[in-house]
């Protein structure tokens, strides 16, 4: 009879030490999850701001169409509008996938092999992202002449020498922060996935 209670004993206090485990690595999973999704705001919310920059920025294009007389602004205006659309799309589409392998409910080798993947397809994305931004900058200074009205500043011969240096220059310098500041964040979600339980 004793033997039986001390094996009724034993099973329950097995079963709790079961359950509390279950429980601490629920909120084990948790925790890192928010975590997790902490640090990809910082790329996810400029990424969004950025999108809806650009979607305004086609609508207002789309809006102005009229104002673009010549074939070859109205083609140029037809490329803005198709970059300000596409940037968005690449944009969305990166984070979308690099957010997703944040599941804790995968095994520690595949969620760390999916983040791996996605960070590269992500870092991808962004450089061809910033290749067609300087082809959209392009287009948004010659579409300005236009959108924007023709005073004696867009008549000067020095304005695109002028404007396309400073945008090129400018885009440059804006872009290797802004792959500073991705890389950074990239690395510390890297090591939080790391500081996972294997």
């Amino acid at each position: 009879m004793q033997l039986d209670d001390l094996k009724n004993t034993w099973n329950e206090m097995s079963n709790q030490a079961k359950e509390k485990r279950n429980l601490n690595l629920k909120t084990f999973d948790n925790m890192n999850k928010k975590k997790f999704n902490s640090k990809l705001k910082k790329i996810i919310l400029p990424e969004i701001l950025g999108s809806l920059v650009c979607l305004a920025a086609a609508v207002f294009t789309w809006l102005n169409f009229y104002k673009l007389g010549t074939a070859a602004f109205q083609i140029t205006g037809v490329l803005a509008i198709m970059l300000l659309v596409v940037l968005p799309i690449i944009s969305l589409i990166s984070i979308q996938q690099l957010y997703k392998t944040g599941d804790m409910s995968k095994s520690y080798a595949d969620t760390l092999k999916a983040f791996t993947v996605q960070k590269i397809k992500f870092c991808k994305l962004q450089k061809l992202n910033l290749t067609l931004s300087y082809l959209l900058l392009v287009t948004v200074i010659l579409l300005s002449t236009k959108l924007f009205g023709t005073n004696h500043i867009t008549e000067s011969k020095y304005f695109f020498i002028f404007s396309y240096s400073f945008g090129f220059i400018f885009l440059m310098f804006f872009a290797k922060w802004v792959f500073k500041g991705y890389n950074k964040t990239i690395k510390e979600t890297e090591k939080l996935l790391n500081e996972l339980p294997a």
